[in-house]
């Protein structure tokens, strides 16, 4: 009797892994289509990537410093280039409308 008769069938073998893929709840793809199995199953990253910078809020801005110290009377070199863009555009009918009254 020859070895090869006494292994099961290509059918046979494919429906046990079938039948395994099911037990385990793994995904089950027999012609080795791509899908998004294998993304779907990774970890998630957000955290990660969210946590690289560090906290934000350890560092001190440019607000909490004119809170500290406002004997120094300091300016935002960034809030006052805002103020003179909202001016400018204002002054050529561009700036934000009027709020209704009633």
């Amino acid at each position: 009797m020859s070895i090869l008769k006494g292994l099961p069938s290509k059918t046979r073998l494919m429906e046990v892994k079938k039948l395994a893929a099911d037990i385990f709840q793994n995904q089950w793809n027999p012609n080795r289509v791509r899908n998004g199995a294998k993304v779907l199953r990774a970890p998630l990253k957000g955290p990660q990537v969210a946590s690289y910078y560090g906290n934000n809020d350890d560092m001190p801005t440019f607000k909490d410093f004119k809170e500290w110290f406002p004997e120094l009377q300091l300016t935002d070199p960034k809030e006052e280039y805002r103020l003179k863009m909202v001016r400018d555009r204002k002054k050529r009918n561009k700036g934000a409308p009027k709020k209704k009254t009633s």
